[in-house]
């Protein structure tokens, strides 16, 4: 008699993060704990709120240097680049896990409508950065719905 059973991808996926959650590699650059930074670590997480007159970007950046923060905008996404330095007196010795990230960072996030990047501005406090953008009056409408025709022309 056959019997089924169904499959779960997702399980394989889990049961593949516990196991490497136990892994140790002590050479690996992801888990590097002898002072070296990261050669590119992922960008900040990003929360994007818009109103009726702008665009309200925050990214989560702790530790970064504001000064040495690169922003750039147009009238249709922001970019985020800068760099988070590890401080140099960090020894191996006692450490047990590391999970702050330390090293290059870039993030391109999509606005959700035409903005004018002539008239944004940002601050950062407590490790936090918030970019305001004005939106343009009449913007363009960036995207639409099609409907597909199953008529052949």
């Amino acid at each position: 008699m056959l019997s089924l059973t169904s499959w779960n991808p997702y399980g394989e996926f889990a049961r593949m993060a516990e196991e490497q959650r136990h892994m140790r590699f002590p050479d690996s650059p992801f888990l590097d704990m002898k002072g070296q930074p990261y050669d590119r670590m992922p960008g900040p997480t990003v929360d994007i709120h818009e109103t009726d007159k702008e665009v309200l970007v925050s990214a989560e950046i702790p530790g970064a240097n504001p000064d040495e923060l690169d922003i750039t905008v147009d009238d249709m996404q922001i970019t985020i680049s800068g760099e988070i330095k590890r401080r140099a007196d960090r020894e191996r010795d006692g450490y047990r896990m590391v999970e702050r990230r330390y090293g290059r960072f870039s993030r391109t996030v999509p606005l959700p409508v035409e903005v004018k990047p002539d008239e944004a501005w940002a601050d950062y406090h407590h490790g936090v950065l918030e970019v305001r953008i004005n939106k343009v009056e009449n913007g363009r409408i960036r995207s639409r719905k099609l409907k597909v025709n199953t008529q052949q022309h």
